[in-house]
């Protein structure tokens, strides 16, 4: 993935558009290759014995003899890529069935930096192959060192958000909900923000591995999120940190309590 989509990434034949992909979004060249190459290797691993349900963004849903629901996004973060910007990954999930609560395998790999984070449910959360201890954000009980927000263009969903970004002392938009998921299990990121619904599939794995790292998570307005199911048609607002009192000053700002 990275020797295919490193070279091309910021080139006018990345952002050609292709197609239209099962998740309703434009299908650019990059996203294409990156599935191809997903798709090859989950051909490989059929013939070799393994059977499963695949959920692809691009691609859709495809029948390859049994479960477990495999969840693949091959390119998160593809605006990035096709501009040429340093920040995408590709995102992959194993599940039992088709809700957050299912989820028994994430993984994220940064497509630049080639850093790694996996997740076993119940088994914890690694980084590089090596068990994720993250120290936990500074927190001085009135602000947020770093809050991460994905929000569209448009002034209502950040509206909405106004109370936490008050008390934020820094503010970032990255572009890759996948790694910033990873890098708040990690504790790099205080708090991730996401007040207008965005598509559930790109956070099962990442989400799991939030969990498994000690992280909270719960939509926008408190509510638990682990019946929310996974695949396409599915969306959820967030509201997620490695720090219990960061996520509930987070509510307590926003006027509401944990469900």
């Amino acid at each position: 993935m990275r020797a295919a989509v490193q070279p091309l990434a910021g080139t006018a034949k990345a952002r050609e558009v292709v197609g239209l992909g099962a998740g309703g979004d434009q299908t650019i060249y990059l996203d294409q290759l990156a599935e191809q190459i997903v798709l090859r290797h989950l051909e490989q691993a059929y013939r070799s014995g393994f059977r499963f349900r695949l959920i692809s963004e691009e691609l859709g849903e495809r029948d390859f003899g049994g479960l477990p629901l495999v969840l693949v996004d091959p390119l998160d973060g593809s605006v990035n890529a096709k501009m040429g910007l340093p920040y995408y990954a590709v995102v992959l999930a194993v599940t039992d069935g088709d809700q957050f609560r299912d989820v028994r395998l994430g993984y994220v790999q940064n497509l630049v930096s080639g850093e790694e984070f996996h997740a076993y449910a119940g088994g914890g959360a690694f980084y590089q192959g090596e068990r994720l201890r993250p120290l936990e954000p500074a927190f001085d009980g009135e602000s947020i060192p770093l809050v991460q927000i994905d929000a569209p263009s448009g002034s209502d969903p950040r509206e909405r958000a106004s109370p936490i970004l008050a008390r934020a002392v820094k503010v970032r938009q990255l572009g890759s909900a996948a790694l910033n998921l990873c890098h708040t299990a990690a504790g790099g990121v205080a708090l991730q923000v996401t007040p207008a619904p965005v598509r559930a599939f790109d956070l099962a794995g990442p989400l799991l591995i939030l969990r498994e790292a000690g992280g909270v998570a719960t939509d926008f307005d408190g509510r638990p999120i682990d019946t929310t199911s996974v695949r396409l048609d599915s969306r959820t607002t967030l509201l997620a940190s490695l720090s219990t009192q960061i996520h509930a000053l987070a509510l307590q700002l926003l006027g509401t309590r944990v469900a």
